[in-house]
C-alpha cells in the first residue's frame, strides 16, 4: 500500500515537472504575441575570487572579465535575433526611462558599459533572473518590446579529484520577462571549459584563456535554446 501510494506520488511528481517544462517552452516557441525582445541585463562575476585565486596569467583578471562582458552581450543578442527581433542594448543603454527602472544594488559583478553606462541590475535577485512582474512591465513599455531577459554567469574554476587539471566553469542562468509581468522562460546550465588551463587550482587567466569561460557561456545557451 504504502508503495502504491509512493508510486502515485512520484507519477503525480514528474507529471508536474514536465506539465511545467512543456508550458515553458509553448510561452517562447510559436508564441504568436512575442516578436521583439531585449536584453536588459547581463551580468558576470568571479565567485569567490576563484577565477583569479591562482591565476599566473599577466593580465588583471577584473579587466578580463570586463572585457568579455560585451563579447557575452553581442552573442546573446546574435542568438536571440535567430528567432525574434532584437533591440540591441547600445540603443537604449542611456535612455532615461531604461535607466529610472534600475535599482542600486550592492555587488560586485561585470557588466557591458556603452556610452559610458554601464547596464545596471533590475533588483537583488538578478542572479536568479528574477525581477518583479511591476518591473517587468515597466521595461517592456519603456523599451517598446514585447518581452526583457536578463542573463547572469557566474565564473568559477573545477578542479578534478582523480586527475587533477583545473578547468574553466560558469553557471549560467537565462530569463525571459514579457510585457503581461509574467517569467515565460528560465534555464540554469552550469558548463566546464573545453580546455585545461593548468592543474591543482593553478592556472594561466590571459586574452586567450579567458576564452574558455566566455566559451563555456556560449555552448550553455546554445543548449539552453535547443530546450525551447
Amino acid at each position: 500500500m504504502r508503495k502504491s501510494l509512493w508510486l502515485a506520488g512520484l507519477l503525480v511528481l514528474l507529471l508536474g515537472l514536465t506539465g511545467c517544462a512543456a508550458v515553458g517552452k509553448a510561452k517562447l516557441k510559436g508564441n504568436p504575441e512575442l516578436k521583439k525582445v531585449a536584453v536588459v541585463s547581463l551580468a558576470i562575476s568571479d565567485w569567490g575570487q576563484s577565477v583569479d585565486s591562482g591565476s599566473i596569467g599577466g593580465t588583471s583578471v577584473g579587466a578580463l572579465m570586463q572585457g568579455s562582458t560585451a563579447k557575452m552581450l553581442a552573442f546573446t543578442e546574435k542568438t536571440l535575433a535567430e528567432h525574434w527581433q532584437v533591440r540591441e542594448a547600445k540603443t537604449f543603454i542611456a535612455e532615461a526611462g531604461y535607466r529610472k527602472a534600475a535599482e542600486d544594488v550592492q555587488v560586485s559583478v561585470y557588466s557591458p558599459v556603452f556610452k559610458k553606462k554601464t547596464m545596471p541590475l533590475f533588483g537583488p535577485a538578478f542572479k536568479k533572473g528574477d525581477i518583479t512582474p511591476e518591473k517587468a512591465r515597466e521595461l517592456c513599455t519603456t523599451l517598446k518590446v514585447d518581452a526583457v531577459v536578463l542573463v547572469f554567469s557566474e565564473w568559477t574554476q573545477a578542479t578534478g579529484s582523480v586527475v587533477p587539471m583545473t578547468r574553466a566553469k560558469t553557471k549560467n542562468v537565462v530569463s525571459f520577462w514579457d510585457k503581461n509581468g509574467a517569467k515565460i522562460f528560465h534555464r540554469r546550465i552550469d558548463m566546464l571549459g573545453k580546455n585545461p588551463l593548468g592543474a591543482f587550482g593553478i592556472k594561466a587567466v590571459t586574452n586567450e584563456t579567458i576564452n574558455q569561460w566566455t566559451g563555456s557561456y556560449e555552448v550553455a545557451l546554445g543548449e539552453m535554446f535547443k530546450s525551447f
